[in-house]
């Protein structure tokens, strides 16, 4: 399941990206792997640090919070603009 959620979120964060500052082809991808990067790390980076753990754990969730919320937002508007141009 933690699998099905990663996508989810790594999807969600570059289609905030992708809007936000108008990424495209290979940047959209380099976006993905960057985001994928610094939350797979986190974890280590943490255990390395285990008096900042917890505090580093909230700020990464608030991250994937904000991050899911507007790249969903993101998504979905872009979605039903694709939709409008297919229906015409």
């Amino acid at each position: 399941m933690d699998t099905v959620l990663d996508v989810a979120f790594v999807l969600l964060v570059t289609a905030f990206l992708k809007k936000q500052f108008g990424l495209v082809d290979g940047k959209v991808l380099v976006a993905a792997f960057g985001v994928a990067l610094v939350f797979a790390f986190a974890p280590l980076i943490a255990s390395l640090l285990p008096a900042l753990a917890p505090w580093m754990d909230a700020v990464l969730k608030t991250f994937v919070l904000i991050l899911s919320a507007a790249g969903s937002y993101d998504l979905a508007t872009g979605l039903m603009k694709k939709n409008e141009e297919i229906s015409g």
